[in-house]
């Protein structure tokens, strides 16, 4: 089927991506909520209720090479332990589990040890929605590797805040990325409106052929994945593993450091009257803490993921994922774009 970028807008961009605005810390969130269902699979809590964990703790995994396991992002008490979830009460003490640092660098560790790395590292891809290590150890057939720095979302600018100023570490893990998995060609995709990232990696790959930095003009649909692929490789039918600026950060620091992924870059956006923000969050911290810290309370409507395709929450409670991208809050719903107020 043909790919088409007919009826594609250039939405006026509310994200407010600023090099002088940094990535900041939300208000903590006084319960934190860790789903055990991954797909078909169901995590065994290796906690008890009433008990005491620190963060950085496993608190539940299987014996699954698919899964990863979920780890407390906070210290505090276990208040329950069902099928599906465990809930930890805030202690705001923030006590941080030991650390064990790789006893070798990235290249001189092997596949299946950097595999290990990535899943006891909780290094998760939320484009695919898959861990990492999965993605790399498939035996799926890629023609390359697409990084994608920047969401086309008007509202969304979490992947273009991953991206800036960390060329260099992306860059490392992107070639371990390609040696593990026999990927021998990649891409870094970025957006017109933040040239100075782009400029970033155009300067550091001046001398390496097999990562092509490509600069795109800003508009609406251009991060979907379909899309992506045709317009960075000419052809609808290229095979394109695609990664965020994110992930590959993780992959850096868990394999140069030994330190979990605990949290995840969140955009908060929404009514024009507040200033947009990215926010490091921790993983299973609230909705609700998460949009306060953005300024925003008692909205009428809150949406999980961009404006344009995200999901109405509908229970303040709902928790930060490694999936979670973005949370677009809205005061009043009659500020809700007229693009989205159609699929409301």
């Amino acid at each position: 089927m043909a790919i088409s970028f007919k009826g594609a807008k250039n939405y006026k961009k509310h994200n407010g991506l600023d090099a002088g605005r940094g990535i900041k810390t939300p208000i903590p969130s006084e319960m934190h909520y860790y789903s055990l269902l991954q797909d078909d699979l169901t995590l065994l809590p290796k906690v008890e209720e009433g008990e005491r964990v620190i963060s950085g703790q496993k608190i539940a995994d299987i014996d699954e090479f698919d899964a990863i396991p979920v780890l407390s992002s906070i210290s505090g008490r276990v208040l329950s332990v069902s099928k599906s979830q465990i809930a930890i009460e805030n202690d705001m003490m923030f006590v941080p589990s030991p650390v064990i640092r790789p006893a070798k660098t990235a290249d001189e560790l092997t596949t299946r040890e950097i595999l290990w790395l990535l899943r006891e590292g909780c290094v998760f891809e939320p484009r695919e929605n898959a861990p990492l290590h999965v993605l790399l150890a498939s035996k799926r057939v890629s023609d390359c590797i697409i990084v994608c720095c920047f969401d086309s979302d008007p509202y969304v600018s979490s992947p273009q805040a991953a991206a800036m100023n960390n060329c260099e570490i992306i860059l490392e893990a992107l070639k371990v990325a390609m040696r593990i998995s026999g990927i021998t060609k990649a891409f870094i995709a970025v957006e017109n409106d933040t040239k100075g990232t782009f400029a970033d990696f155009k300067r550091a790959l001046r001398y390496n052929p097999d990562i092509e930095p490509v600069i795109l003009k800003a508009r609406y649909p251009q991060s979907d994945s379909e899309i992506l692929i045709k317009t960075v490789t000419g052809s609808e039918n290229t095979n394109a593993l695609i990664l965020s600026p994110e992930t590959l950060c993780n992959m850096h620091r868990v394999l140069t450091t030994g330190a979990p992924v605990l949290g995840k870059i969140v955009t908060v956006s929404g009514d024009e009257i507040l200033e947009p923000e990215n926010f490091y969050t921790p993983v299973g911290a609230t909705c609700k803490s998460v949009i306060e810290s953005g300024g925003y309370s008692e909205c009428e409507l809150v949406i999980d993921g961009g404006v344009i395709d995200g999901d109405v929450i509908t229970v303040p409670t709902q928790s930060v994922t490694y999936g979670t991208k973005a949370f677009v809050a809205f005061h009043n719903k009659k500020n809700v774009p007229k693009y989205r107020k159609k699929l409301l």
